[in-house]
C-alpha cells in the first residue's frame, strides 16, 4: 500500500516537472520552393561558331601595252617599257597596288605595222582582259590601232606617237597621251631657228604621217617670223643611204635645214650630212635625238641647234631625280628621250585609278583625267578637257663637245607648257 502510494507520488512529481518546462520549438518541415526565374544559357550546339566573312580577293587590273618591239622603233619601245614600269613603281611607292588591286602589265609587240597593232589591240583586250591600254611609238600604228580601244570603250594612254591627229583631226574620246605633238615639237624649236639661224627654210622629213605634221607645223610657225619655205624633201622612213635627197637639199641653196627623223638610219643621216657638206653650208636644225644615237654620230651632230623633248640632265624637281636615279640602278645607263613620257602615262593612270577606287571603266576615267595635273618628271603635265594632250614644258638645246669628246645636249632655255600649247585642232563633235 505504501508502495503504491510512493509511485503514484513520483508519477504526480514527474507530470508536474512536464508540464512547467518551456515548450520546445517544432522543427519545421522542408516545403517545395519556386525556383527564381535565371537568364537561359544559349544550348549547347554541335556546329563551330561562325567566323567573319572574309573580302573577297579583287582581281588585278590588267595594263596591255603595244609597243614596236621588233621593228624599227624598238629603241623607243624599250624607253617606253622601262619608263612606264618604273613610272607604276613610283606612283605605287613599290607596291604595284592600286585601291587595293594588283596591277598587271601585259605587253604584245605591234611589229611596227598597223593591221598587226589592231590585231594585238584586240587580243588584249578580248583574250587577256586588258583593262586599259598604253604604248605605241609609230604614229602610223596608232591612229590605226586607237579606234579598237573605242570601239570596246576602253581608256588608251599613247606614250610616244607624235601625229598631231592623233589629238586632233582623229580624236575620240578614249584616247589620251602623254607624249608631245609634233606641233608642240614645233613650237620649241621652230620660232628660235627663224629669230637665230636664219630666214631660209629647207625641209627634210620621213614620208608618213608624222614626217609632214612636222613640216607642216615648222613652216607655219617660221614663215609667222618672216621666214621663206624653200622646199619640202621627204624620204622613204626605212632609208639608210639619204644621198640622193640631201642633193636635194643642197640644190635648194637655203640658209636652214629643218631635219625631222626618227628610228631606223638616223645616224647615218647625220653623218651623211656631215659627209656631203651640208653643214658646212647650212645651218641644221632637228629634234635632238636619243641618247645612244647621239653617241653613235660621233661629232656629226655637234653644233646642231633644236628642240629637245627631254633630257635626263634639264629637269631639277624630285621626279626626275627619282626617275635617273632609280633608271641608272636598275639599267646601269640613264633616262632617255621617251621614257619620261611613258612614265607620266603610268603615273596618270594610277592617280585616276586611285580616285576612281579602281574602277576601270573609261567613262568613270574620262572626267577624272579630263583636266588632270600632276607633276611629272620633266614638270607640270596637265590633260587638256578639249583633246586630251598632255600640255608639258620643252627644251631648246645645243650639242656641244662634252668633256670626254662626245656629243653632249646643253639646255638652251625651257619652253613653259603653256608657250607650247598647240592649237586645238579637234573636228565638232
Amino acid at each position: 500500500m505504501k508502495l503504491c502510494r510512493y509511485a503514484i507520488v513520483l508519477l504526480l512529481v514527474a507530470a508536474m516537472v512536464v508540464s512547467c518546462a518551456p515548450a520546445a520549438t517544432p522543427t519545421p518541415v522542408p516545403q517545395p520552393t519556386k525556383a527564381q526565374a535565371q537568364p537561359t544559357a544559349a544550348p549547347p550546339t554541335t556546329v563551330p561558331p561562325t567566323a567573319a566573312p572574309t573580302a573577297k580577293p579583287q582581281p588585278p587590273i590588267k595594263i596591255g601595252m603595244l609597243n614596236d618591239v621588233s621593228a624599227g622603233l624598238v629603241t623607243y619601245a624599250v624607253m617606253a617599257q622601262r619608263g612606264f614600269e618604273l613610272g607604276l613603281d613610283y606612283a605605287t611607292k613599290g607596291t604595284r597596288k592600286v585601291a587595293g588591286r594588283d596591277i598587271q602589265l601585259i605587253i604584245k609587240d605591234d611589229e611596227g605595222k598597223a593591221d598587226v597593232a589592231v590585231t594585238r589591240a584586240r587580243e588584249l583586250i578580248e583574250k587577256d582582259g586588258a583593262d586599259i591600254l598604253t604604248g605605241l611609238q609609230s604614229s602610223a600604228v596608232a591612229l590605226a590601232a586607237m579606234a579598237v580601244p573605242k570601239e570596246y570603250k576602253k581608256l588608251l594612254v599613247i606614250t610616244t606617237a607624235a601625229a598631231d591627229q592623233i589629238t586632233g583631226a582623229n580624236f575620240n574620246r578614249y584616247t589620251f597621251r602623254t607624249g608631245s605633238t609634233a606641233y608642240q615639237d614645233a613650237l620649241a624649236g621652230a620660232k628660235f631657228a627663224a629669230r637665230t639661224l636664219g630666214k631660209k627654210f629647207v625641209y627634210f622629213a620621213p614620208d608618213n604621217a608624222w614626217g609632214k605634221d612636222q613640216i607642216a607645223a615648222w613652216k607655219k610657225l617660221v614663215e609667222a617670223e618672216g621666214a621663206t619655205s624653200l622646199a619640202e624633201i621627204v624620204a622613204p622612213a626605212d632609208t639608210t643611204d639619204f644621198t640622193p635627197y640631201l642633193q636635194k637639199v643642197l640644190a635648194a641653196n637655203g640658209e636652214v635645214l629643218f631635219i625631222a627623223w626618227a628610228g631606223v638610219g638616223g645616224v647615218q643621216l647625220f653623218q651623211q650630212c656631215q659627209d656631203l657638206g651640208v653643214t658646212a653650208k647650212m645651218k641644221v636644225t632637228t629634234g635632238i635625238v636619243d641618247n645612244a644615237a647621239l653617241a653613235a654620230t660621233g661629232t656629226a651632230m655637234i653644233g646642231f641647234k633644236g628642240m629637245q623633248k627631254y633630257h635626263y640632265t634639264f629637269p631639277k624637281n624630285p621626279v626626275n631625280d627619282w626617275l635617273v636615279a632609280e633608271h641608272q640602278k636598275r639599267y646601269n645607263a640613264p633616262p632617255d628621250l621617251f621614257t619620261d613620257t611613258a612614265f607620266a602615262a603610268a603615273q596618270a593612270i594610277v592617280a585616276a585609278l586611285e580616285k576612281s577606287g579602281g574602277n576601270t571603266d573609261a567613262e568613270v576615267l574620262i572626267p577624272i583625267l579630263e583636266g588632270m595635273c600632276w607633276d611629272a618628271p620633266k614638270g607640270q603635265m596637265c590633260f587638256r578637257k578639249e583633246d586630251h594632250q598632255a600640255l608639258q614644258p620643252m627644251y631648246a638645246a645645243e650639242v656641244t663637245k662634252g668633256p670626254d669628246g662626245k656629243p653632249l645636249p646643253v639646255k638652251v632655255a625651257e619652253i613653259s607648257k603653256e608657250d607650247t600649247a598647240p592649237p586645238i585642232t579637234v573636228p565638232k563633235q
